[in-house]
């Protein structure tokens, strides 16, 4: 077995990883000072994994310009990794004193699973036993080659952190502002609502089980045409199976995030718009009745579910490369697009 280690590297992929990493900073500190372990601060790097299999990670992960032989290090990606149908975790080479942290598996709030990982890591490197359950309740197990030694999280559960983990990847917050033409179109819907009264007498004669519907639909409508007409359903034969229904569940649950934030923001602006422009008194002559808030919500409710089916025909002016870059198989296609330079490049030299 190698010597204890005396330091530690973080090598990590752009984007969450490396927020990660940054976010964890104060914790992973405070670990490494009671493990008496230096910390050699961390690189971002774009030579990332495109092996696909957790001992390809762990190769493409590997950092052969760490300080000191004695020195560990520890390569975050944000790629999902699976063994069979069992979710990795960690990938542990004891040979190389390296190891491979996946960071969806971690679920959708990082942070302390993250820094858990680590001390997990080190703990075995430095020759510690292995625990009864490791972060987030994986369980140690050798690799297939002999010489690795995997953090296994197995049933559904640890498949749903990993979508959500997934999801969170992809940042759907971001995806937001990229919606231009779809919020254009929606807002521009569901300001007709506000002024026409047909729609105030629709709206007034629905049940609220009919309106949930509706938005239900209708944000479904939007989701949907938003992933067609954008190309983001992978379909790419280059991939296993396993891991594209993985992105494009994670793509469904991008895509429905932002399409929610979105109706919510929407109905809450048509909500002040319909108060402000509507006077009650004039509303009550025209639906024949006594007037109050409920009159207004349910109005901005129908509007707000009309909109959402126009802005997703509005989808199409939105920015082609910047909703793509919300998706996980896009990412993997500037992965294996950047490998291919780097080794014709190689050729060339």
């Amino acid at each position: 077995m190698p010597p204890r280690p005396q330091g530690l590297r973080l090598v990590t992929e752009p984007g969450l990883p490396a927020a990660l990493v940054d976010h964890a900073d104060l914790r992973i500190h405070r670990l490494l000072e009671d493990s008496a372990i230096k910390y050699r601060e961390f690189a971002v790097t774009q030579e990332t994994s495109l092996h696909m299999s957790p001992q390809g990670d762990l190769d493409s992960g590997w950092s052969g310009d760490a300080e000191g032989e004695t020195d560990a290090v520890i390569f975050v990606t944000e790629l999902p990794r699976a063994q069979h149908r069992d979710v990795v975790v960690i990938e542990l080479d004891h040979a190389r004193s390296a190891a491979v942290i996946c960071t969806p598996a971690l679920g959708l709030l990082p942070t302390r699973a993250f820094v858990a990982c680590i001390e997990a890591i080190l703990s075995r490197l430095s020759g510690g036993e292995r625990t009864a359950t490791g972060p987030v309740g994986g369980r140690w197990r050798g690799g297939d080659d002999g010489s690795t030694e995997l953090l296994i999280a197995r049933g559904m559960s640890s498949r749903l952190r990993l979508v959500a983990g997934m999801i969170r990847g992809n940042r759907p917050w971001r995806m937001i502002p990229t919606l231009t033409g779809m919020t254009a179109a929606a807002a521009a819907t569901a300001s007709f609502g506000v002024f026409f009264s047909s729609i105030w007498s629709m709206a007034n004669a629905l049940s609220p089980w009919r309106l949930t519907l509706i938005s239900v639909l209708s944000v479904t409508l939007g989701s949907l045409w938003l992933i067609v007409n954008n190309r983001l359903w992978e379909t790419s034969d280059l991939m296993p199976r396993w891991r594209r229904t993985l992105y494009n569940t994670a793509t469904i649950g991008t895509v429905g995030f932002s399409a929610v934030v979105l109706y919510v923001g929407l109905f809450v602006a048509t909500l002040i718009a319909a108060v402000v422009v509507i006077e009650s008194k004039f509303m009550s002559q025209t639906l024949g009745q006594a007037v109050g808030i409920r009159e207004y919500v349910v109005l901005a409710w129908l509007a707000t579910s009309m909109g959402m089916v126009a802005g997703g025909l509005g989808s199409s002016a939105d920015s082609y490369d910047d909703v793509l870059r919300a998706t996980y198989g896009h990412r993997e296609r500037i992965r294996r697009r950047r490998a291919d330079e780097r080794e014709r490049r190689r050729e060339e030299s």
